[in-house]
């Protein structure tokens, strides 16, 4: 068994006093910001927690992890989407069953102080950030200096960290093809390709258009935030601008929900006039009216992949990212004869 590293150890590692170690771990003003960021990175590499009641180092506690919800660069985003409350319920379940705590925080990781805000949000072994957002390279750059990070999210080649993710090109690519196989002629795309996620599913839906002789119709791109009011008036614009389309791949459920309701109430009907496809397959998709075609991504999988991947990276293991499959699931939304709810 390996020994057990004190304050000491950490304090000789980093060329520092004990005095300035329990300083820099409880925050303090006296240390440095850059002799914390060293020393917390320290603690991290090598496994050690602080505990909530005296901030001081101890091996006896019940340990913690993070789990991160990103946001931009202002505290503007509401937590309050299916996919996300269900997901963070099947990683806090996860980390119980195997004896952690769960952290919860939100923080905008764009900004310059993201490292430290991370390191300091409380006492723990490592961090689940929960999806990308714009901030992948940003992301890059927190991975080089906290070792034991796994993020939810999409996977390109550049990846410095170890992230967890449905195929979102292919779920992209699945989706329209099956909008433009039932003969919809102009589908249009709904979503915020900024964040990663996001734009692999748009590049699945121009891959469908080029792989079945389609052209793609960039009019037909209609950006909006993840957000069911931003959805609902960026249909009102297009609808009141003429703009004609068939069909509509929604980047995720909650936005398909709120432009079925908006078809609604235009007089427009789903699926006769507009098939809808949506991206997440939350529970409530297939109690919805109709119930909804979507992309299905599991939560349970994918929620025990992420704790597993970083409960070895706390134990000092190798670990890949992991890329999910991504499924159709047929319903009424899209107007297909065929209907399916595996």
């Amino acid at each position: 068994m390996s020994k057990k590293i004190r304050m000491d150890d950490i304090a000789q590692m980093a060329g520092v006093s004990k005095s300035t170690v329990s300083r820099a771990l409880q925050d303090s003003d006296q240390v440095s910001e850059r002799t914390k960021t060293k020393i917390r990175k320290l603690a991290y590499e090598h496994n050690y927690r602080l505990t909530s009641s005296v901030w001081e180092w101890r091996q006896d506690s019940v340990p913690n992890i993070t789990l991160v919800l990103p946001t931009g660069r202002v505290h503007t985003e509401r937590f309050s989407s299916p996919f996300k409350m269900e997901m963070v319920g099947a990683i806090a379940d996860e980390l119980t069953d195997r004896g952690y705590n769960t952290l919860l925080t939100k923080y905008p990781l764009a900004q310059d102080d993201a490292i430290q805000a991370l390191l300091s949000a409380g006492p723990s072994e490592g961090l689940i950030i929960f999806g990308q957002l714009r901030s992948h390279h940003r992301l890059r750059a927190i991975a080089r200096e906290i070792p034991n990070l796994v993020v939810w999210g999409g996977i390109v080649p550049d990846l410095n960290y170890c992230a967890v993710g449905t195929d979102n090109r292919r779920g992209g690519e699945l989706a329209t093809m099956h909008l433009l196989k039932l003969g919809r002629k102009r589908v249009a795309f709904f979503g915020d390709t900024s964040a990663l996620e996001t734009k692999l599913r748009y590049q699945g839906y121009k891959d469908a258009h080029k792989k079945l002789g389609h052209t793609v119709d960039s009019a037909l791109l209609v950006e909006t935030p993840y957000n069911q009011l931003s959805a609902y008036t960026q249909l009102q614009t297009r609808l009141e601008a003429g703009i004609n389309f068939d069909a509509i791949f929604a980047s995720s459920d909650v936005i398909a929900m709120s432009l079925m309701r908006g078809l609604s109430e235009a007089g427009i009907s789903v699926p006769e006039d507009v098939s809808i496809v949506g991206y997440d397959d939350v529970s409530a998709a297939k109690l919805f009216g109709p119930p909804l075609t979507t992309i299905h991504q599991s939560i349970h999988q994918a929620s025990a992949i992420l704790v597993d991947s970083l409960l070895k990276l706390t134990a000092g293991e190798q670990v890949s990212s992991t890329l999910l499959p991504a499924e159709l699931i047929v319903r009424e939304s899209c107007g297909s004869k065929l209907k399916s709810d595996s």
